[in-house]
């Protein structure tokens, strides 16, 4: 009898358990967005976690967290990123970290300075990859939302989430961080806040050579915002946009400084990478792993390069026909080009997730729930055979 009172007492008016007011103030469709990240993440997370445990041995569990996806042994850009945060570039041809100058600099810059104890570098890794994807997804539901309604912007972040390569944004590489930048810098600008624009549109091209993408991408913004009047234009905002020029300046500056010669990313990307601007030789030697490869090669190198460059394109199309943005869709096609425009397509499949405005179509196609499930898992599928495979120590895009 005293615990039915009890029961009774509790349930009675004005005795429930208040919900805190800063999560009721939270929209639903934002509680959304933010559960399926997190589900995303940890399923990341968890596939990387077991797969480093049975392949990797004995370690501590913080061990396993921070090498999962940046082993010793294996052929993976986190690690040259995390030796560019510890000791910057060098410029002795001896040394194999001479040829880490392809890498660009803001995202070792980050790593270091969110670093108080150089055992611990690879977890700073994670936490700047991690936070930067989470501001990313922050920027694209919000940059949905000025065009769409909460069901588009909800599915713009499914997609993003379980995209088959979404694992990089929670890998210690420059995804998440790109992401972040450069799809703040746009939003910044369709709310005609153009320094913020041009100073994020800086940073990304701080981080990689796509951000240089965002100045024609500001440009077609800023015409489509003038209604296309070229008297419209001359401004400080064209000041602004321009800006995006100097990240890359700042890192030619330090190729120079450190070879003496600002394009000296150019000569080693060629000697050794293997790699040019020769995107047919790229689709032949894609279709030859494909063809005579060996598994898993046959896949990574060959048939994923392949089937992420049609879709890529696909999505161009689509986008044309749809009639999106004109900013979105110009930076739709110039990251597919930027994707498949060198002499080796073996990263394309994680190139091609960077056209983030595909996502938004995606989230604008239908409406029936089935056909988005079935994207969804068609998505998730992949996402998890390739982490398991890349937290094994395999080159995985």
């Amino acid at each position: 009898m005293e615990s039915v009172k009890r029961s009774r007492k509790l349930n009675a008016p004005g005795n429930h358990v208040k919900t805190p007011s800063i999560i009721q103030a939270i929209p639903h469709s934002i509680k959304v967005c933010i559960l399926i990240v997190v589900l995303a993440k940890l399923l990341v997370f968890g596939l990387g976690y077991t797969a480093a445990y049975i392949y990797q041995g004995s370690a501590s569990p913080l061990t396993l967290v921070m090498n999962m996806f940046a082993k010793p042994y294996a052929p993976q850009d986190s690690l040259h990123y995390i030796d560019i945060a510890k000791n910057w570039y060098v410029g002795d041809p001896s040394l194999d970290a001479s040829n880490f100058i392809v890498f660009f600099p803001f995202y070792p810059l980050l790593i270091r300075l969110v670093t108080v104890d150089l055992n611990y570098i690879n977890l700073s890794a994670l936490v700047v990859s991690n936070v930067s994807s989470i501001i990313a997804v922050f920027y694209i539901y919000k940059l949905a939302k000025l065009d769409f309604d909460d069901a588009v912007a909800q599915k713009t972040i499914l997609f993003l989430s379980v995209f088959p390569t979404a694992y990089f944004l929670s890998a210690p590489y420059t995804e998440g961080l790109f992401f972040a930048l450069v799809i703040s810098s746009l939003y910044y600008a369709r709310l005609t806040r153009w320094a913020a624009a041009g100073f994020l549109g800086f940073l990304a091209a701080l981080t990689r050579i796509g951000g240089l993408l965002m100045m024609p991408v500001l440009l077609v913004e800023l015409f489509h915002q003038k209604g296309w009047n070229p008297r419209k234009m001359l401004s400080m905002n064209l000041i602004w946009i321009l800006f995006v020029l100097a990240g890359f300046l700042v890192y030619l500056t330090i190729n120079y400084q450190v070879w003496g010669d600002p394009f000296k990313f150019v000569e080693i990307q060629r000697i050794h990478w293997y790699n040019t601007l020769d995107p047919l030789l790229g689709l032949t030697r894609s279709l030859g792993w494909a063809r005579n490869g060996v598994y898993p090669e046959n896949l990574i190198l060959g048939v994923a390069p392949l089937v992420f460059a049609i879709f890529g394109l696909a999505t161009v199309v689509i986008g044309y026909y749809r009639k999106i943005r004109p900013s979105y869709i110009v930076y739709m096609i110039l990251s597919w080009m930027l994707a498949v425009s060198t002499s080796m397509w073996i990263s394309v499949p994680r190139y091609i997730m960077a056209m983030f405005p595909m996502f938004i179509l995606l989230g604008t196609l239908t409406k029936r729930k089935a056909v988005n499930a079935a994207i969804a898992l068609a998505f998730a599928l992949p996402m998890c055979y390739f982490t398991v495979l890349f937290a094994m120590g395999n080159f995985v895009f």
